[in-house]
């Protein structure tokens, strides 16, 4: 197998080696299941559209562009 290595902090050491499963996983395992991970539940990941919308409502919010709870209600007669 051909291998590499890479330079991380300390503190980013300490963080990868909470990931892990158990003391002897490997680094590439622990790597690897964390990226098979990602890419099964990458359709819960917020697409470009939902950040732009999401940013949309905040404006709106803060422009005084919503409903309460409380007016809708009124408005619906509940």
């Amino acid at each position: 197998m051909d291998t590499t290595s890479i330079q991380v902090s300390k503190k980013s050491k300490k963080q990868w080696d909470s990931f892990k499963n158990h003391p002897q996983e490997s680094y590439e395992n622990m790597i690897n299941r964390i990226l098979r991970t990602i890419q099964e539940d990458d359709s819960d990941w917020l697409t470009v559209k939902d950040l732009q919308d999401i940013e949309k409502s905040i404006r709106e919010i803060k422009s005084g562009k919503y409903t309460t709870n409380k007016d809708l209600r009124k408005e619906l007669g509940l």
